[in-house]
């Protein structure tokens, strides 16, 4: 028999077996990468509002998406019915990147 092949059947795992509990793919996923995109745009608008310039409403927006992120992974880690997970700081931050994305190209 082939390695190759009898790695591979070994590495498929088995069917019965039970999902990861956190999968990096999904519905809470998509969430997480929403709501830092909205929250990154709206703290960089209204830091551009306030009169601060395009870089440095950037930093602000950038900032307070990633620190709202995070902080709700913190809070997790202190309540029973909620997990942390490194996965969902991830989609935060990836939400984070795109609205400073989309921001940077404006002006």
């Amino acid at each position: 028999m082939n390695t190759c092949i009898l790695f591979l059947c070994f590495s498929l795992g088995r069917p019965d077996a039970p999902r990861p509990p956190d999968p990096f793919f999904g519905e809470d996923k998509f969430k997480h990468f929403v709501t830092s995109f909205i929250v990154t745009s709206l703290a960089a608008s209204g830091a551009r509002a306030a009169g601060l310039d395009h870089d440095g409403a950037l930093i602000v927006g950038a900032g307070t998406g990633a620190a709202v992120g995070i902080a709700k992974e913190i809070r997790d880690l202190g309540r029973e019915d909620a997990t942390a997970s490194f996965n969902d700081i991830v989609w935060d931050l990836a939400g984070v990147g795109a609205a400073a994305a989309v921001a940077s190209r404006s002006q």
